[in-house]
């Protein structure tokens, strides 16, 4: 495990960092944006050829009105900010690479509300302004890489055999993966946690919504896979973290607040 924190650390050390909007935090990103957004429309476009797609309708009005205000405080002007609303059960949404994003009609009695929808929609478009699919493919690239070199590294080692450089190998490629990977997946998902609660506050939406949110999730999802092996961090956790960043968001939102209809009025019950 060392010598694979040293490959890729070497390798990082070389590569492009940014800071993520919010969090501040600094990421190792090497795939261009504008090449990732061409990426996201075309991927988007073939998803959506496949799907029932809702054209009309109080869930389809209030997502078009949730995403706008949104991607307004989110500051990207050149990302082609779109959303749809599928005709399908599953709770989920989801968001590719230059605003591109989609929720599943199933998850809209979960949401409840606009200031529920307003809280996964920031968290979708977090992925986007985060950049957090380039980031996961240039980590990959990288971990792929350091294997590659490592490889050729022990095929010039005469003092190990084939079946012990496979060994090797495959144990290096399960600590990668488990050590690096997922828990960036998982800090990706927290991250969009945080930054979509922060745009929904500056959006003028409640931020506590944000924790009513993942209460009914955990009500409807059911029992998950462990925290250890899945690419997403529990409820519990989820929760924690967003109360630890609370204060900040009511801050945001005491400065945004926005006169009208109460964005918790019930409007996706079932």
């Amino acid at each position: 495990m060392r010598l694979l924190s040293f490959l890729l650390g070497s390798i990082l050390l070389m590569g492009s960092c940014q800071r993520v909007p919010v969090t501040n935090r600094r990421q190792f990103n090497l795939i261009p944006d504008g090449v990732m957004r061409g990426v996201g429309k075309t991927s988007y476009t073939s998803m959506l050829r496949e799907a029932k797609v809702e054209k009309r309708g109080k869930g389809k009005e209030v997502l078009d009105k949730v995403g706008r205000r949104i991607a307004r405080v989110a500051h990207q002007p050149k990302y082609d900010w779109t959303f749809s609303l599928l005709d399908e059960d599953a709770i989920n949404a989801w968001a590719l690479p230059g605003g591109y994003i989609a929720f599943y009609s199933g998850i809209l009695p979960v949401l409840k509300n606009e200031a529920g929808m307003a809280f996964v929609m920031g968290h979708e478009v977090a992925h986007a302004t985060a950049r957090h699919g380039s980031e996961r493919l240039s980590q990959q690239g990288a971990l792929l890489g350091g294997l590659a070199g490592l490889e050729m590294y022990m095929a010039n080692a005469t003092d190990l055999k084939p079946a012990q450089r496979r060994a090797i190998l495959g144990a290096l490629g399960v600590g990668g993966t488990l050590g690096i990977i997922l828990p960036f997946s998982r800090k990706h998902e927290s991250e969009a946690d945080v930054i979509g609660m922060m745009y929904m506050a500056e959006a003028g939406y409640p931020p506590e919504e944000s924790r009513r949110v993942w209460d009914r999730m955990s009500r409807a999802g059911g029992d998950g896979p462990p925290v250890f092996l899945s690419t997403h961090p529990s409820h519990e956790r989820r929760k924690e973290n967003l109360t630890k960043w609370m204060p900040q968001a009511k801050k945001k939102h005491a400065r945004h607040k926005r006169a009208g209809s109460d964005p918790l009025e019930t409007i996706f019950g079932r």
